[in-house]
């Protein structure tokens, strides 16, 4: 919700710089008018990088969560991976168990 008010702020800021650029812009102002409006227009340029960098800092905020879950997730995953790794490992040393039992017991055979 807040990040909705950060860009709901911002467009209106960018609304209000479009407003004032457009009157800036007109030839029969006075000087104080015109320099009235620049000084507007910087402060609203101000506000404006100030919405961005509190936007932007909200964005990481955000990101950096999401990643801590997905970090989160991945050594589940890892971990489970190499709980199902281990019953193959088992059954492979078993393989291996049976195939030199069944030499023995070919080679006795042989005798």
């Amino acid at each position: 919700m807040e990040t909705q008010a950060q860009t709901r702020t911002l467009k209106e800021l960018r609304a209000s710089l479009q407003e004032i650029d457009a009157m800036r812009r007109v030839k029969d102002i006075s000087d104080a008018e015109r320099e009235a409006l620049e000084m507007t227009s910087v402060s609203l340029r101000n506000a404006e990088r100030i919405a961005i960098a509190a936007t932007q800092k909200q964005f990481i905020k955000d990101m950096e969560t999401q990643t801590a879950s997905l970090n989160e997730q991945a050594r589940v995953i890892r971990a489970r991976v190499t709980q199902m790794n281990k019953m193959p490992k088992v059954l492979d040393n078993i393989e291996s168990v049976i195939k030199t039992a069944v030499k023995i017991l070919v080679a006795i055979a042989k005798w």
